[in-house]
């Protein structure tokens, strides 16, 4: 249905009919395996424990229109791509629900524990089966976290090697054909991800678990392939989406387009190495984004120790001007003299007094702790 769009042929139509038929039967044949595991004595009398029109299913049509985030070339603003793909949520839930509150086989909720809520779960004793999702969808989130890296990846890779370099019309739209394959991809994992998300929610996850499986935005799925550039501007404080940083289990799976560099993770406990393959771009740019933050620590507590040298060697120098007066012929001289030593002395000795008191309420760490040449006697 999401292929085809809201004009279909009528051999289209007869096609999505008789798949829906078969799915519907499909579906009747769950709903009743579930009602055994879940002990429904009346599964065919009354079915009040499964009002699937009472529930809102999304379609994921929020990840439709994925691009690159600069190298947008097809014309569209990101606020035209978000308001177009609004107006086919709207459209698309209007379309799933006919006129007699009838729900089609595609859209219709199936009688797990997370379509049934935790609180159903606990009443009637399927708490273990509860668990049971629970456990099955988080290792889901991996799968599809892992499955949108890979295939950004490959998005990157076919933005650097086939679109830009294309100097034909025929093969930047092959490069670009490419491109939507690999899109298409990256939303359906999306769309795989935000429904399990919304399965660990409705079980009840704990804070700890939503606050590592994050909402998916559509900022977090483009690709922005200018991070390779060292000329371009504007790049600095830029991080990458949440899920890039994530450790997510099986990233030693990597294909042909990921240019990968290993590093070790040396752990006490487990007495090991472990090795995690990364996309080399994304890890060099943090690493290096990393180093950066970390000079510029350091500086911050040499620029505090020089501030107050400063302040100390301005004191002595208007001293030493104040001996060189003569008080006596040049009285005015030489107060003016003694007010400004006595000045920058009183701000040297306040500034010290400040980054003190900072330094030793919130200490650096101890790999941005400025290393200090040893003086050789």
């Amino acid at each position: 249905m999401r292929k085809i769009g809201s004009l279909p042929t009528p051999n289209q139509k007869k096609d999505i009919a008789l798949k829906r038929s078969r799915l519907q039967e499909r579906v009747d044949t769950f709903q009743k395996q579930a009602a055994k595991f879940l002990n429904i004595v009346s599964c065919d009398g009354d079915d009040s424990w499964s009002d699937a029109s009472a529930r809102e299913v999304s379609v994921g049509i929020e990840f439709d229109g994925i691009g690159e985030g600069e190298d947008n070339e097809m014309g569209t603003s990101p606020a035209d791509v978000a308001k177009a793909a609004e107006e086919r949520h709207q459209t698309q839930m209007l379309r799933n629900s006919s006129s007699d509150g009838h729900i089609d086989a595609e859209h219709s909720s199936l009688h797990l524990p997370s379509h049934l809520g935790r609180h159903w779960c606990n009443t009637n004793a399927a708490e273990y089966l509860a668990q049971a999702e629970l456990r099955l969808r988080e290792g889901q989130l991996n799968d599809s976290l892992h499955q949108i890296r890979i295939a950004l990846g490959h998005k990157s890779y076919l933005f650097r090697n086939e679109v830009r370099p294309a100097r034909s019309q025929r093969l930047k739209l092959r490069a670009w054909g490419d491109v939507h394959d690999v899109e298409s991809t990256v939303q359906h994992h999306a769309r795989v991800y935000m429904r399990a998300r919304q399965a660990i929610v409705d079980l009840g996850a704990e804070a700890f678990l939503l606050e590592r499986y994050k909402v998916l935005k559509r900022q977090d799925l483009s690709v922005q392939t200018s991070v390779i550039a060292p000329s371009v501007r504007g790049q600095r404080n830029k991080s990458l989406p949440w899920f890039w940083t994530m450790d997510v289990r099986r990233d030693a799976d990597v294909r042909p387009w990921m240019e990968d560099c290993a590093y070790f993770l040396c752990s006490h406990k487990l007495r090991g190495r472990n090795s995690i393959a990364v996309y080399r771009v994304h890890w060099l740019r943090a690493k290096a984004q990393k180093m950066r933050w970390i000079e510029e620590l350091q500086c911050l507590q040499v620029e505090m120790e020089a501030a107050v040298r400063f302040f100390g060697h301005q004191g002595q120098v208007w001293q030493t001007r104040q001996k060189l007066i003569n008080p006596q012929s040049q009285p005015g001289h030489a107060a003016w003299a003694a007010r400004q030593s006595a000045m920058w002395y009183s701000m040297a000795m306040h500034a010290k007094s400040k980054f003190t008191a900072l330094i030793e309420s919130d200490p650096p760490p101890a790999f941005a702790q400025v290393v200090r040449p040893q003086l050789v006697r």
